[in-house]
Order: structure tokens, then C-alpha cells, then sequence
């Protein structure tokens, strides 16, 4: 075997590496040693903590939503309310356009009337006078 010649600068070096790499060894191993237990409560913890935000998030896009639907809601009965009053005149100009239409039938089954009654008595008065005319018939 034969033996390599190592300078003083290389071996201070070499010694730093070591000594750096058994302390960041041991220092993350010796302090942190944790039980199952608390690996648990950690593991616990950090699912709390995410569930927490999840729960928020979804509070607040429930809030969002409460006020959507609010909008809608009055939205609707805005356009509710205008139909029930469009509904209703209609149905005002729908019974005065009746009132209207019976009350032209009506005055025109009267002047029809009237006019009926003024010529069945000129045929009555026709007729007896017809009858004035004619000798009687024993």
C-alpha cells in the first residue's frame, strides 16, 4: 500500500468536513428524537391547521353565495311584482274592453229594437187600414 502525502491546508479541511458533518449527525438526531406520539400530535396539529383554513374558505364562499342569492331573490320579486301589476292591468283594460263591447252590442240590439217596434206598428196601421178598406164578409 502505499501512503499519500496529505497537505496541512487539505487536512485542516478534511477535518472541518468531518467535524461538520458528525455535528449537523448528531444534531439532528440526538435533539430531535421524538416519540410516535408526538409525531401524531404533530402530524394532529398541521391537519387542524389545514382543515381550519379549508373550513374558513368554505364559510366564506357560503357568505358569498348567501349574497348572491339574496340579489336573486329580490331580483325575482322585483320582476314579480311588475308582472302581478302588468296582470292586473291587463285585466282592467280586458273588462272595460268587455264593458265596452257589450255596451256597443247592446245599444245596437236597442236601436235595432226600437226600429222592429216602429215598423210592426206601420204594418199594423197598414194592416187595419186594409181591413177599413175592405167591405165586410158576411
Amino acid at each position: 500500500m502505499r501512503t499519500v502525502a496529505v497537505k496541512p491546508m487539505e487536512h485542516r479541511m478534511l477535518v472541518v468536513a468531518v467535524v461538520v458533518g458528525l455535528l449537523l449527525g448528531f444534531g439532528s438526531g440526538c435533539g430531535q428524537q421524538t416519540t410516535p406520539e408526538a409525531k401524531q400530535a404533530r402530524l394532529i396539529a398541521a391537519e387542524s391547521v389545514q382543515l381550519r383554513k379549508q373550513l374558513a374558505d368554505c364559510e366564506g364562499e357560503m357568505e358569498r353565495l348567501r349574497a348572491r342569492h339574496a340579489e336573486e331573490i329580490e331580483r325575482r320579486e322585483s320582476q314579480l311584482a311588475a308582472g302581478q301589476k302588468r296582470i292586473e292591468a291587463l285585466e282592467r283594460d280586458f273588462q272595460d274592453g268587455i264593458a265596452r263591447q257589450v255596451g256597443s252590442v247592446m245599444a245596437a240590439v236597442m236601436d235595432e229594437n226600437a226600429r222592429l217596434r216602429r215598423e210592426i206598428e206601420t204594418l199594423r196601421a197598414e194592416i187595419e187600414a186594409i181591413r177599413g178598406r175592405q167591405p165586410s164578409q158576411p
